[in-house]
């Protein structure tokens, strides 16, 4: 089975971003973190997992058309946010504090995968791009307060978002590799819901 997820990828990411990821990685470089390279960095909208081979054409016919019913937008990148508990973070990543559009996207997809017989995507929906994968700190202390440090500047970057591809996750040691499946373009020119 491949393990499968759907998200749009980031061309680049603004120095400015460069310059806090790098400060960030700096603060912590003590720290075991798997840092995402910026060649695979992409927006996340939904995790699918190992999916059974007779899946994969329906799941690529539902992001097709989901897509096909929106139109395409920006969203603006200002805030990095840590997943997991305070007492075990799991993932660093890049987010947004407005992503109504992503989420409409996700709202019409969704049910489309559930009724292929995906699970429900269960939590917070929560747009992110990875920054890193926490595997051991050395001090969670030294941790929160390099990343409350890196919170207290402030960025932004403009992110247009006119596609949605269907990756195939490979984990190695020195990091993930992606490999798109399929890609699919937000068409729609009359409306965006």
């Amino acid at each position: 089975m491949k393990r499968l997820f759907i998200a749009t990828p980031i061309i680049t990411l603004s120095a400015e971003i460069q310059k806090i990821s790098a400060d960030l990685r700096f603060r912590l470089r003590h720290d075991d973190i798997v840092w995402v390279k910026g060649e695979v960095q992409h927006l996340t909208m939904r995790f699918l997992g190992a999916t059974p081979p007779q899946l994969e054409a329906g799941t690529r016919r539902a992001l097709a058309d989901a897509c096909a019913n929106h139109a395409p937008f920006t969203l603006t990148i200002n805030k990095i946010g840590v997943f997991g508990s305070h007492y075990h973070p799991k993932v660093l990543w890049l987010g947004f504090d407005h992503f109504e559009p992503f989420k409409a996207v996700f709202e019409d997809l969704e049910p489309r995968l559930q009724s292929l017989g995906f699970e429900p995507n269960n939590g917070n929906f929560v747009p992110h791009i990875t920054l890193g994968r926490i595997k051991n700190l050395h001090s969670k202390d030294k941790f929160w307060e390099s990343v409350e440090a890196v919170q207290q500047q402030p960025f932004a970057q403009e992110l247009q978002i006119s596609s949605l591809n269907l990756y195939q996750s490979f984990l190695h040691k020195e990091g993930p590799e992606y490999k798109v499946i399929s890609s699919s373009h937000l068409t729609n020119t009359i409306r965006n819901k």
